[in-house]
């Protein structure tokens, strides 16, 4: 009996730390991650990957776009994705009222258990884990 590919994850931060560090604890955890800093070098994963993404984290604030406008174009490559939005900034910059899809949103830092519990939400469904 063979075993289902592991879900993919592509996470996109202007911070090299950050996806690092996201990608880490979520391969620990059985991920297939991918990386990106911008909204140009996510699409360019999103196109390499031929559209085999699960879930995307995605940073409100990158230098090119709103995370809100990267899940859009990701939407209309490949379809919606269940994303968890991630922001340094206070809730008061968030703009995700047109955001597509099935996501949530958090302040950094994220606590690593509600990261492991919104990705596996995110990823493979079932009930959303608490706020």
């Amino acid at each position: 009996m063979t075993s289902a590919s592991p879900k993919r994850i592509l996470v996109v931060d202007d911070d090299p730390a950050i996806c690092r560090a996201y990608s880490e604890v979520l391969s620990a955890s059985g991920y297939d991650v991918v990386t990106a800093g911008s909204r140009a070098d996510a699409l360019a994963a999103v196109d390499r990957s031929a559209g085999s993404i699960d879930a995307l984290i995605l940073d409100i604030g990158l230098p090119d776009a709103d995370g809100a406008d990267v899940a859009r174009d990701i939407a209309d490559r490949i379809g919606q994705r269940p994303t968890l939005y991630v922001s340094g900034w206070a809730e008061d910059f968030w703009q995700l009222s047109e955001a597509p899809g099935r996501w949530r949103v958090r302040q950094k830092p994220i606590p690593i258990p509600w990261l492991l519990d919104t990705v596996r939400w995110l990823a493979d469904g079932g009930e959303p884990p608490p706020s």
